[in-house]
């Protein structure tokens, strides 16, 4: 019998996670929304509502918006355990980009409901989610970890344990998405400057990813921003805007003046105020070049 997870969350990333993890798990998924790109399968079945999904398993995945939808689903379900009286312990591995002050007080409350709880934040994209190469960014304790490990080790080949301390897998996804938010800002930049200048796009973008100049984000979202393939969202600016708010948190919490990570904010706001939200986080350049063709 295969073990049975839960995915709360079916947007591109947990969509992709279900692809891959259902190979080998049964899996069943709900999410708020119900516009599901997912087909019913063998190894693959939707729920309704959060108390079906909860008396289905006792593991689940949360890869959704934010931490206030993380916040209503798990005082629902501490709801659900208390109200219909179940002893057996769950395990929550949470992939949703959050802050980690929040994460500090949820676990509190979570333990003392018998939930176990493993602060896991993804990247990779849903890409590297459907063919279970993620990274990992792991705080939990340790038997907690050790338990989950092959689920864990299905879900990414980079896994990467910080320690016991909850919140430290959240605070290092924060500096990664201010660095990845930065970088996405940069590639546009270096975008409409090489278009002004009447510079082959397609040229250039090969010549950067063979040189100092080249990331990750540049490569993944710069060919996104040349072929014009933002309308259809793989990551929603909004996202960002979310993601590099919880980055000026932390520079609050230190009184640090990093000039990069606030410009950022600055523009993915006005990004969404602008009516890119729903687009793909590429559609910056459109924000940033609004007199070209973009």
């Amino acid at each position: 019998m295969k073990n049975e997870i839960g995915i709360l969350g079916l947007g591109s990333m947990g969509t992709a996670m279900a692809k891959h993890l259902k190979k080998k798990y049964k899996i069943y998924g709900y999410d708020i929304k119900k516009n599901y790109t997912l087909k019913s399968s063998k190894n693959f079945f939707f729920v309704n509502n959060l108390k079906e999904i909860f008396l289905k398993t006792n593991i689940f995945i949360i890869i959704v918006l934010d931490e206030g939808q993380c916040q209503k689903i798990f005082n629902t379900f501490m709801d659900f355990k208390k109200r219909l009286k179940i002893k057996k312990n769950f395990t929550i591995i949470n992939c949703t980009t959050v802050s980690p002050n929040w994460v500090k007080k949820i676990y509190k409350k979570l333990q003392k409901n018998n939930f176990e709880y493993i602060d896991c934040p993804v990247s990779g994209g849903p890409k590297k989610a459907v063919n279970g190469k993620l990274s990992l960014m792991i705080s939990s304790r340790k038997n907690i970890y050790k338990k989950n490990l092959t689920l864990l080790q299905d879900m990414g080949n980079n896994i990467y344990n910080l320690g016991n301390k909850i919140g430290t897998g959240s605070t290092v996804k924060i500096i990664n998405n201010s660095l990845a938010g930065i970088q996405i800002i940069s590639a546009a930049e270096a975008i409409i400057l090489a278009k002004k200048e009447k510079i082959n796009l397609k040229k250039i973008f090969k010549i950067i990813n063979n040189s100092s100049g080249h990331s990750w984000m540049f490569n993944d979202r710069g060919k996104r921003m040349i072929d014009k393939k933002y309308f259809k969202p793989l990551s929603r600016l909004s996202i960002f805007k979310k993601d590099m708010k919880l980055a000026n948190k932390l520079l609050k919490k230190h009184y640090l003046n990093l000039p990069l990570t606030k410009t950022a904010l600055k523009i993915y706001e006005m990004g969404c105020k602008q009516g890119l939200e729903n687009f793909d986080d590429s559609a910056v350049i459109r924000l940033l070049d609004k007199r070209t063709n973009y």
